[in-house]
């Protein structure tokens, strides 16, 4: 019996690399929040084997999975209108990369971004002798192609920094189907409006090994030290404006300055944004009560977010088991992918699995 879904299948997913921050939010999960007010299926799974390549510690990858997911929920993600599960839950995932891996060319995976970055990186480093990069970042594509059409997915959300890896992900299942016949399902990228934050530290994006992030966890006083940490200076820079629409300003400002603005642009109301963009304007002292006036803002909207994160139901045993039941609803649309590529390679459904 067929399980496809009758609704669009929309997939995103997030690597458990540590604590969410504001360049989370606003770059992905403010987009799954509006999806998941649509009628699509949306299924969003915390990326645990992917974040192998870069996190070694076992305890600390399991911790940062269940932090991840309470998070989520905590963010607004809600467990009825959304699947959110854990990436290793489905262990037919892995024998999907297996399958497609088969038909994947190792040109076409080292021409891949963030594999000839990284190893451009190790090249240039004289203490580094050979290639020190694992199979699992050269087959990152191949694992992320096996998450997209292991479930369907019709669309994917994605930021410029992924475009890649899901044009990859179409390559192969277009290759496949090529080869094997139509079996999987070719996704579309989905814009997702995502805002790419400024660092902290006034560099042009947030990141954790930057370590320049203002997390949605923080409390009020660790907001505080972050702001006011912010690099300031006191020579303002012009401010364009859209000539098509004169009220909305474009702020050309240092780069510290700039991420204060961006931050107070989101959270506080249109008038206060306003009234700090005109003392910007006019040059005075004023940046001691604008970043007093971002940490209040930025801590009214964490404090919800903690408040939920800490509830007592949440407890390590009631996600486990959250985790659990998620991944059944998962299953049998991925075990069915499986069977159908298995079967159209030749090797034929599992007999384990009958």
């Amino acid at each position: 019996m067929s399980t496809a879904q009758s609704n669009e299948v929309i997939l995103s997913g997030i690597r458990p690399t540590g604590r969410l921050h504001y360049g989370n939010y606003f770059g992905a999960i403010w987009h799954f929040l509006r999806l998941q007010q649509t009628d699509a299926c949306c299924y969003y799974f915390i990326a645990d084997y992917h974040a192998l390549t870069t996190i070694t510690d076992r305890q600390e990858i399991y911790r940062a999975t269940l932090d991840m997911l309470r998070t989520y929920v905590a963010c607004g993600l809600d467990p009825e209108k959304s699947v959110i599960y854990r990436q290793s839950d489905l262990p037919c995932t892995a024998e999907l990369t297996l399958l497609l891996g088969m038909v994947t060319n190792i040109g076409h995976l080292e021409r891949g971004t963030t594999y000839k970055d990284k190893l451009a990186k190790v090249q240039d480093d004289p203490k580094i002798a050979g290639n020190p990069l694992s199979y699992g970042l050269l087959g990152y594509p191949v694992l992320m192609a096996a998450d997209i059409l292991i479930v369907r997915a019709d669309a994917v959300p994605v930021g410029d920094d992924q475009r890649q890896h899901l044009e990859m992900a179409c390559d192969i299942a277009a290759k496949f189907n090529h080869r094997f016949g139509e079996v999987l399902h070719i996704p579309r990228p989905l814009g997702r409006d995502a805002l790419r934050l400024p660092g902290l530290d006034g560099s042009e994006k947030m990141g954790k090994s930057e370590n320049n992030t203002l997390d949605l966890l923080d409390d009020p006083q660790t907001v505080l030290r972050k702001i006011k940490a912010v690099p300031t200076t006191t020579d303002p820079l012009p401010l364009d404006t859209d000539s098509d629409a004169p009220e909305v300003v474009i702020p050309k400002m240092p780069p510290g300055v700039g991420v204060l603005y961006r931050l107070l642009s989101l959270l506080a109301p249109e008038d206060v944004y306003l009234e700090f963009l005109g003392q910007y304007r006019a040059g005075g002292k004023f940046y001691g009560a604008l970043k007093k006036t971002v940490a209040e803002h930025v801590s009214n909207f964490n404090a919800p977010i903690i408040e939920k994160y800490h509830d007592p139901a949440n407890n390590d045993t009631s996600i486990e088991d959250f985790l659990r039941e998620n991944a059944k609803r998962v299953t049998p649309v991925a075990l069915e992918t499986v069977e159908a590529c298995r079967e159209a390679m030749g090797i034929g459904r599992s007999l384990y699995r009958a």
